[in-house]
């Protein structure tokens, strides 16, 4: 997975789950479970040509693919449930 399509699959995802905008590289890294004080700094790297780790890429396929990820609601502003 390229930096561009993180990119996309922010906004493809934001899509899918009824928010009307893309997910904030701080969601995207908060639903991937990153623990750092700035947990979308690693998913702005990846856009800027950091490697996409194979792992990462396979979480955000899957959930392209529509699987969601739990507690959804308590790291995506907007986010009503409502699919």
């Amino acid at each position: 997975m390229t930096g561009t399509q993180v990119r996309k699959a922010r906004t493809t995802l934001g899509r899918m789950w009824g928010l009307e905008r893309p997910l904030t590289a701080a969601e995207l890294g908060r639903i991937l479970r990153f623990k750092r004080r700035d947990p979308g700094a690693t998913v702005l790297a990846w856009e800027n040509g950091d490697s996409v780790p194979g792992p990462v890429s396979l979480a955000i396929e899957l959930m392209l693919a529509g699987a969601m990820p739990p507690k959804l609601g308590d790291t995506v502003r907007g986010y009503k449930g409502n699919l």
